[in-house]
């Protein structure tokens, strides 16, 4: 049997992927399987670092992955209800609505326009006058519909009152009661004189209410997540804006703040154009305002969530703490938007570790919240959530369930029991149990996040995604492997018809059935699957990425296993230069990948170099690891093998007593086997210098360890031949 190779890196278990390297080495794949604590510990960094993009839609997850809502905790206090009433929509979508209860700049024109009456009466009318009133009247309308959070009327109004104010110049049909809410691009392009014929109506006044009414359709836009269709509507205002009043204006400054608002939730691909908005709108109202006007402010807590975006902490925090000081100056200690900033910053210090920092803020946050929203409130809800998270962080795993249950019933009070962000809290308890090894309680806080999703998000949700592998890693951890690989195959099928077959995420799940199929004994299986994510990664990803040299690796140690040598070393050899460079020589994962060299030159009989890669091997398990790990004996009793092939039996010899001292330390009663097979090797060495005395306690320990283990002492082999002495196996050994 060859011996088992070692694995490094992601073990893909659950979707996202990454390779991961800061916990323990994996279990040898032909023992236990690949489990895959460095991959979970990576997967807890990378999403909880991902939940700080804000407040309102924070998340954050372990070792099972979790999902994230985006809906950052903004800041629109002028259009905040008291009684912190959700609106009414969007029920089942993608897009988790932009909240409104904190502001962000993007409801700027929140009040009434005056009405302009023309000089003279009737008699001093002109042309457009009528359509100007009609559009301002409308525009009013759809402010008072939008101050009882009548939100579809209020658009409808908006709408016909930019019709209305545009009809004049484009001499349009359609009049201000056309019921058509499908035109909006139509009237901007209008408007804008793209489509107008008659140069001549360039010259045209333009109407300051052209500003506000852009605004508006574009931040209702916004709200349901047409993010694409509001960046039109906004660049039209900025458009308007810089003709009305000039480019260096706050009008201008304004509109710069939301456009950077909507490409900071576009994509974080977007997170270069939105700061370059941000910092133009920032300079402007510096300018105009004064740099601890809390506009700037607004814009400054904006520019924090592009560096959390970024997992940039140290660059979020300088202007959340300005941002901070700006708002606790000028609103007052009870703001909201001051709390909205307190809590931002906390979760940047809640990403570097600096707790007690952390819960202060949250806290703060917290006082706010619960004397500014009666009764429960979902933001309230999350905060919880967090500081539990720091609980749980510290290891104080009482307070952390306590606080995570108060979270969950605070939420279903404030949304109800059928609600996206209940699952995400719901979510967040799972990881919490299956952290602690309570495989029970987070197969039934995930089911019912699931059941919840299902219910709520479209069919092919990422978080729905997510829940599936959640689940499935659970099945995982059980040995259910059926149940896995089937929950593992439907989040599959979800990511290729919501992502494609060749995403980066197919290829993780397609590398986490792979490793199942491993597990169950299914090596071809294993090996098709692993082999089809190799594909996907090659051709999608950086050829120096991590998650590629997991799967070089995985696809090599199957190989390997088949006796196929020169293509598993190739693979080893490709992963070795890709974690070599990307994470330099002392890494563990390159110890990893260096030992599975050396198993395939010692299995050739290239016993040098076989020598020379355990060698590399110990040094770095040693730096990074200490002198007494198990996975620095399990790599002495490798050399002392290849000494001993190469008859160097004073090295073998000493290779296989440090790897025994190190094994009784670390591994105790919990791998009788292991402790056997090494006494086996030194007493075959004895036997073969003709050292009776220590061979004898070498085998009948070997022995008496086998027995007490429930094994057979047949496990017990004898190399070489017996000349003038016998082998006795008593009951018990001599030192027992």
């Amino acid at each position: 049997l060859l011996p088992p190779a070692r694995l490094g890196g992601d073990g893909g278990g659950g979707a996202g992927g990454g390779s991961g390297s800061s916990s323990s080495r994996v279990v040898p794949m032909d023992v236990d399987g690949p489990k895959n604590p460095q991959q979970q510990q990576h997967q807890q960094q990378r999403n909880h670092k991902r939940s700080a993009a804000g407040v309102s839609g924070s998340s954050g997850h372990n070792s099972c992955v979790d999902f994230d809502d985006d809906a950052a905790l903004s800041d629109d206090s002028s259009s905040a209800s008291s009684s912190g009433v959700v609106p009414p929509y969007p029920p089942t979508t993608s897009y988790i609505y932009q909240r409104m209860d904190f502001d962000e700049g993007m409801h700027a024109y929140a009040d009434c326009e005056l009405l302009s009456v023309p000089e003279g009466g009737r008699s001093g009318a002109r042309p457009g006058d009528r359509d100007e009133i009609a559009s301002t009247l409308l525009f009013n309308i759809g402010q008072c519909h939008r101050r009882v959070e009548a939100y579809d009327l209020a658009a409808h109004c908006y709408r016909r009152a930019w019709r209305a104010l545009v009809a004049n110049v484009a001499g349009d049909t359609k009049h201000d009661d056309d019921d058509d809410d499908d035109d909006d691009e139509y009237a901007i392009k209008i408007y804008d004189n793209d489509e107008v014929g008659d140069n001549s109506t360039k010259q045209l006044p333009v109407p300051s209410l052209a500003v506000p009414i852009l605004q508006n359709i574009g931040q209702l836009q916004y709200r349901l997540g047409k993010i694409a269709d509001a960046i039109k509507t906004y660049e039209a205002a900025l458009r308007h804006a810089e003709i009305i009043h000039g480019t260096d204006t706050t009008s201008v400054g304004t509109t710069l703040n939301s456009l950077g608002v909507l490409h900071y939730h576009l994509s974080s691909d977007k997170s270069g154009e939105a700061m370059a908005l941000f910092r133009r709108s920032l300079d402007i109202r510096s300018r105009a305002l004064g740099r601890d006007h809390p506009d700037c402010a607004t814009t400054l807590n904006n520019m924090g969530r592009i560096h959390v975006q970024r997992d940039e902490f140290d660059a979020a925090l300088k202007y959340y703490e300005e941002a901070l000081c700006i708002r606790r100056e000028k609103l007052g200690v009870d703001s909201l938007d001051y709390a909205a900033t307190a809590f931002n910053a906390g979760q940047s210090f809640h990403q570097q570790h600096q707790h007690d920092r952390a819960l202060e803020l949250y806290h703060e946050f917290l006082r706010v919240a619960r004397a500014r929203f009666a009764g429960s409130h979902r933001d309230v809800a999350v905060v919880l959530s967090g500081i539990a998270q720091i609980h749980q962080e510290r290891g104080e795993q009482k307070e952390a369930l306590e606080l995570y249950e108060e979270s969950l019933r605070v939420g279903k009070a404030a949304l109800g029991d059928c609600h996206s962000e209940v699952a995400m809290l719901l979510n967040r308890i799972g990881n919490f149990h299956f952290e602690r090894e309570d495989l029970d309680a987070a197969l039934r806080a995930y089911r019912e996040g699931l059941r919840i999703e299902r219910k709520v998000l479209e069919p092919h949700h990422p978080n729905i995604i997510v829940t599936l592998s959640n689940l499935g890693e659970i099945h995982r951890q059980r040995s259910d492997w059926d149940a896995a690989v089937k929950l593992y195959h439907q989040a599959l099928d979800l990511q290729r018809k919501k992502f494609g077959p060749e995403h980066p995420d197919c290829a993780t799940t397609l590398n986490t059935i792979g490793l199942i199929y491993d597990q169950k004994g299914d090596t071809c299986r294993a090996l098709r699957y692993l082999q089809d994510a190799l594909v996907i990664r090659r051709k999608v990803l950086d050829r120096n990425d991590l998650d590629l040299s997991a799967t070089l690796t995985y696809v090599g140690t199957l190989l390997y296993r088949r006796n196929m040598l020169s293509l598993a070393m190739d693979l080893f050899t490709e992963s070795l230069k890709i974690r070599t460079l990307v994470l330099g020589p002392d890494h563990r994962d390159v110890a990893f990948t260096m030992y599975n060299v050396g198993l395939v030159h010692q299995h050739r009989g290239s016993y040098r170099d076989a020598i020379d890669c355990y060698k590399e091997t110990l040094r770095v398990e040693k730096l990074v690891l200490g002198d007494e790990h198990r996975d620095v004996a399990m790599t002495l009793y490798k050399l002392g093998e290849v000494y001993k092939a190469q008859g160097d039996e004073e090295n073998a010899l000493q290779s296989f007593q440090t790897a025994l001292d190190i094994e009784r330390k670390t591994l105790g009663e919990s791998d009788p086997a292991t402790v056997a097979r090494t006494l086996n090797e030194i007493g075959n060495i004895y036997l073969s210098r003709g050292d009776v005395i220590p061979m004898m306690q070498a085998f009948n320990e070997a022995s008496r360890i086998y027995r007490s283990a429930g094994l057979s002492p047949h496990n017990l082999i004898v190399s070489g031949q017996l000349y003038a002495f016998e082998i006795s196996c008593p009951e018990a050994a001599p030192a027992a």
